[in-house]
């Protein structure tokens, strides 16, 4: 017998995820996430909070990384690894029209995305991630999540053959 939503608002956490947990294939997680938008108010509800949390899910990723030669950068805060990719594209000696340029790039990117430009540097040259940068502005946010995790896992690959030899 099917639950009613009026049970599923009253469900504990763990009552919750045991219940729904399945409807996305091996992704209980996703249950875990929705619980809190509870009280739903139709089952349209319900997807809709367990889809935002898939949503939520895809901007962590690209939400973490650094700016090209933003705040981190200049900061000296940047991880190891972050700071020798960009220093070996030459971010790490741009002019101070570069930095500026590439400042309002970066400002008017994570304004319309919500996350920052994210490119494998090492495969690229620093006139080549402005252009790009500039490109990738003129694109639709779903495209440019898309891009944003490829990028992200081109730069995890390359970084992982650069840490482990089989």
């Amino acid at each position: 017998m099917p639950l009613t939503l009026s049970e599923v608002n009253r469900m504990t956490a763990d009552e919750f995820v045991r219940a729904l947990g399945r409807v996305f294939e091996h992704s209980p997680w996703i249950a875990e996430r929705a619980f809190a938008a509870r009280p739903f108010a139709s089952v349209g509800a319900l997807h809709a909070a367990m889809a935002e949390a898939v949503r939520r899910a895809q901007l962590m990723l690209p939400r973490a990384h650094p700016e090209l030669a933003g705040k981190q950068a200049q900061a000296g805060t940047l991880t190891r690894d972050s700071t020798a990719e960009q220093a070996a594209a030459g971010l790490g000696a741009l002019t101070p029209d570069e930095l500026r340029r590439v400042a309002e790039l970066n400002r008017r990117y994570r304004e319309k995305f919500g996350f920052p430009f994210i490119i494998a540097v090492r495969r690229h040259s620093k006139d080549r991630i402005f252009r790009e940068l500039e490109r990738r502005l003129g694109l639709a946010p779903e495209a440019e999540l898309a891009n944003g995790l490829e990028q992200v896992f081109v730069i995890t690959r390359l970084r992982l053959e650069g840490s482990i030899a089989e």
